[in-house]
């Protein structure tokens, strides 16, 4: 996945996003999702139930 922003020494990019670590006790999974501040929980529960539909 491209992304835009500025890739540090370190290998990370620096785009106003960050990783979001989430445990779904329901389902006994743990889900990673990359947000901005921009992002609504409405969204940020949209991305959730993508993610969990791919694994």
């Amino acid at each position: 996945m491209a992304l835009d922003g500025i890739r540090m020494p370190d290998g990370c990019y620096a785009d106003g996003t960050w990783e979001l670590n989430v445990h779904v006790t329901d389902l006994n999974r743990d889900v990673t999702l990359r947000v901005t501040g921009e992002v609504h929980i409405g969204g940020v529960m949209l991305k959730l139930v993508e993610k969990l539909g791919k694994l």
